[in-house]
This record gives structure tokens, C-alpha cells and sequence, in this order.
């Protein structure tokens, strides 16, 4: 028995099932409107920061990763991509502002401790 292509084959096939088509032969959606397309290298970019600040803490960085495949994979939509992120980058306002172009209009993760936010222990 030898390599059958892994899990990029089954989700392929699971992408199939779901649209009736491969990936390839549909057409890309459309740029979100309202927003100008980032450059190539900003996500690129954003991931490499993640990396680095969470670089002492690798359990995060595979949330991240999680999250962002759970939404590729359609698993949750935006509102669960804003929720899981909006926890896992508190305390971090440089990853949470360099998030915010990716989203579509409407949605932004918010710098809770800037805004007054904070945990009560100055009262």
C-alpha cells in the first residue's frame, strides 16, 4: 500500500460532495466590496507576526491556524472568525489592528483594554 494523496485528496473530495464541482472548475468569488484588495504579502505578513508574538506559546499559534482553516473549510462563518479571534488576541492591540483589513465591512475586532475595558482591579 502506498501514499493516497492525504488529507488535502479528502478534502478535496469533501468539497466536491459539497458543490458538485471541483474547487477548480468554479469560479473565484468575487473581492469583497467596499474594502480595496490587500497586497499579496499582508497576510503573509499578519501570519508571521502572529508567529512571533505568540512564538513562546505554540498552542496559540495552532488556534490560529485552526481557526482560520475552520473558516476556509466553511465550518463558521465570519461572526465565529471575529468571536474565537476577539479572545485569543486580547491583550494583543498590534494583532488585533493588523486583523481588521481582512475582515469585510462591518465587522472589526475591538482593543477591549483601550477602550476602558480592563479588569476592574484600579476601582
Amino acid at each position: 500500500m502506498g501514499y493516497t494523496g492525504g488529507l488535502k485528496r479528502e478534502r478535496e473530495e469533501e468539497e466536491e460532495q459539497q458543490h458538485g464541482v471541483p474547487r477548480a472548475s468554479r469560479p473565484a468569488p468575487p473581492p469583497p466590496a467596499g474594502r480595496p484588495l490587500l497586497p499579496f504579502e499582508e497576510p503573509i505578513r499578519f501570519v508571521l507576526a502572529v508567529r512571533r508574538e505568540f512564538a513562546a506559546e505554540p498552542g496559540k499559534i495552532l488556534e490560529f491556524t485552526a481557526v482560520m482553516r475552520g473558516f476556509r473549510l466553511g465550518r463558521f462563518g465570519v461572526d465565529g472568525v471575529v468571536s474565537r479571534l476577539q479572545v485569543l488576541f486580547r491583550g494583543h492591540p498590534e494583532l488585533i489592528r493588523g486583523f481588521n483589513p481582512f475582515l469585510p465591512p462591518g465587522y472589526e475586532l475591538r482593543d477591549d483594554d483601550r477602550q476602558g475595558g480592563g479588569d476592574g482591579a484600579d476601582a
